[in-house]
């Protein structure tokens, strides 16, 4: 029930920041009813001069609400305007990353509840039937300094993060602490050794869709005090199929169950597989990658035709593999206890370097630079990788140099990208014997 409250708020984040602050103009709607109408001893307490007679409390409301009706259009129209931005320069992948920012929606959610507030403030103003100083343009007050600081940050916001180098680094960073924390749950990561499974179960999905999440505690439960394993194969992010296996249970011991009862365990471990209709943009540092992939690809298209973003993509992309590689284990225990474990089997060293650097290195072999930033990039991954990926990075070190070699235009093209080719095998001498 959590993980689908969870999944809920996740899949309508959006309009959820937009709604909060809508309910916090209903609540200061509250607090200005109770202190104008329904206490208005309390009035009595406070200062003087932060009260408004009702003639100005109509005034300011009036034109208050005109003006925050007004400031959304010309927000909406604004982050559109940033949205088509990012979508036409970079990827459409990179628009939720700035709808995601502080500042961004929660704006355009302070303004429309502005809006809300002072006219139904106005409303009630109308309606009185004594001539006190009320609280409710006072409120009115402070709400619009608010709005208007926060309109500030978002001009900042703006400015700062439409610039190639911004995007990038904030995907970067992004991306950087997802890793981080992945690789220091690889470190302590032990799968059950040794020994043949007394029994070996399929878990499906039940749905088609994106393998979203795992459901850890509910699995945890199902699987209770049954000596097993369940190791998850499918990478989270890809698109999988109603029934199709996503991992399997290895149980390590003789259990009194019938077919029907292994059936039912295997039913209820697949019920704790999560499918959505969406990509998990928020955990899942593959998301990131891709992000990065497709502005150096963008970058490298004849209608953007900027090299020198796609080569710094190509270089953050190698720190990001390098960090990544950098453990001895390619799992990572979800979830255990003495008895379960819940493994899941991310993607090979070959894998991720193909699904990585294979579409930029088709569409930016024919630029010597791009090329020498790809070379780089590799030779930086295995600076940075321990020794049982080795193997897999020289191979694929080699498949891009002959692709890049093949391309070159000059013999001057050919000596650069033989000059880095020469220094990665002697650096890799150099790291093996020490």
């Amino acid at each position: 029930m959590i993980k689908k409250i969870e999944l809920f708020i996740q899949n309508n984040r959006n309009i959820i920041r937009i709604v909060r602050y809508a309910l916090i103009s209903i609540v200061l709607l509250v607090i200005a009813w109770l202190v104008d109408y329904r206490f208005p001893a309390v009035k009595e307490k406070l200062p003087e001069i932060i009260l408004l007679s009702p003639e100005v409390t109509v005034s300011f409301l009036s034109n208050l609400s005109g003006t925050f009706l007004t400031v959304s259009t010309f927000t909406l129209s604004t982050i559109l305007v940033v949205l088509n931005t990012y979508q036409g320069t970079f990827t459409p992948r990179i628009v939720q990353d700035f709808i995601d920012k502080p500042n961004v929606l929660s704006l355009f959610g302070v303004f429309i509840g502005g809006f809300f507030y002072t006219v139904l403030s106005l409303f009630l103003v109308q309606n009185i039937t004594f001539n006190e100083p009320l609280i409710s343009g006072t409120i009115a007050v402070f709400y619009a300094i608010a709005a208007m600081l926060s309109f500030v940050l978002f001009a900042f916001k703006v400015l700062t993060d439409i610039k190639a180098s911004s995007v990038v680094e904030n995907v970067y960073r992004n991306a950087l602490i997802l890793i981080e924390d992945l690789c220091r749950n690889r470190k302590d990561a032990k799968r059950y050794q040794g020994g043949k499974a007394y029994k070996t179960l399929p878990v499906y999905a039940k749905e088609s869709g994106y393998f979203y999440d795992i459901n850890q505690d509910a699995i945890m439960r199902t699987m209770g005090n049954i000596q097993s394993e369940l190791f998850i194969e499918e990478k989270i992010g890809e698109f999988v199929l109603r029934d199709m296996i996503i991992g399997t249970i290895r149980i390590w011991e003789d259990l009194d169950y019938s077919d029907e009862d292994y059936e039912d365990l295997a039913d209820k471990v697949s019920s704790g597989i999560i499918v959505n209709k969406t990509k998990n943009d928020t955990r899942d540092y593959h998301y990131e990658i891709t992000c990065l992939v497709e502005i150096a690809m963008r970058a490298l298209s004849p209608g953007i035709n900027d090299p020198n973003t796609a080569i710094l993509c190509i270089q953050k992309i190698g720190i990001l593999l390098g960090q990544l590689f950098s453990t001895e284990n390619n799992y990572v225990i979800l979830a255990e206890d003495d008895k379960v474990k819940l493994v899941y089997n991310g993607f090979t060293p070959m894998e991720e370097m193909y699904l990585t650097f294979n579409q930029i290195l088709f569409y930016g072999k024919e630029d010597i630079l791009v090329s020498e930033a790809i070379l780089k990039s590799l030779f930086m991954i295995y600076l940075a990788s321990c020794d049982r990926v080795y193997d897999d990075i020289r191979e694929f070190f080699d498949y891009c140099y002959k692709i890049c070699s093949d391309n070159c235009q000059s013999e001057m093209d050919k000596e650069r990208i033989q000059k880095i080719y020469n220094s990665f095998y002697k650096g890799k001498e150099k790291t093996l014997a020490n």
